[in-house]
């Protein structure tokens, strides 16, 4: 039988990124385990840049300024979709932000001679342009009427995610990560009774 040793403490930048496929609900994942151990993978400028640039948004030089802003953003879209599942009315001050944000830096979509598309944004606002198109996701999302976003029913997952499975009736953020935990403990509750 081997010891059990405690896994060791990972930084917020030691931690991946994770997507579950839908851009603002994606954006409130940047902070982790807020049910057990909140940790911000947004912890500096340069992470913001990273996760925006993961996603193929436009992303700049961002100030710790920006950075907060970017961080309420986030606990505003979170609150708001939290919301939405709860089946509570929107709060003002959310969508206060979330509006604002709507608003900040339009990116305009280009079309090149190969076909594909790229963004063209004001040289120093690259940064507000790609949470100007989370916030404009996070509107289509929460005015669309559907009942489609789900928090994780994982136990010390609280990750709300956006339902596209066809029956709509996907319980967990991840079937490989909460899924497959909350299947062994159910498994091994039944073996060893």
């Amino acid at each position: 039988m081997s010891a059990h040793r405690p896994e060791a403490k990972r930084t917020s930048d030691e931690v991946a990124f994770e997507f579950g496929g839908r851009l603002c609900l994606d954006f409130t994942w940047t902070l982790r385990y807020r049910a057990v151990h909140p940790t911000d993978l947004l912890a500096g400028p340069e992470r913001l840049v990273g996760w925006l640039a993961a996603v193929g948004l436009p992303a700049g030089r961002v100030t710790t300024r920006e950075l907060d802003a970017a961080r309420e953003f986030r606990e505003a879209i979170y609150a708001a979709a939290l919301d939405t599942v709860e089946g509570n009315a929107l709060r003002p001050r959310h969508l206060t932000v979330i509006n604002r944000w709507a608003t900040a830096e339009p990116a305009a979509a280009r079309l090149r001679p190969d076909g594909t598309k790229t963004l063209a944004v004001r040289r120093g606002h690259e940064t507000a342009a790609g949470l100007t198109m989370i916030a404009s996701d996070a509107i289509e999302l929460l005015s669309s009427g559907e009942d489609r976003i789900r928090r994780c029913e994982g136990p010390s997952c609280s990750l709300l995610f956006h339902d596209t499975s066809r029956p709509g009736t996907r319980r967990w953020c991840s079937a490989e990560r909460c899924g497959n935990k909350v299947n062994t403990k159910n498994y091994r509750a039944r073996f060893y009774q």
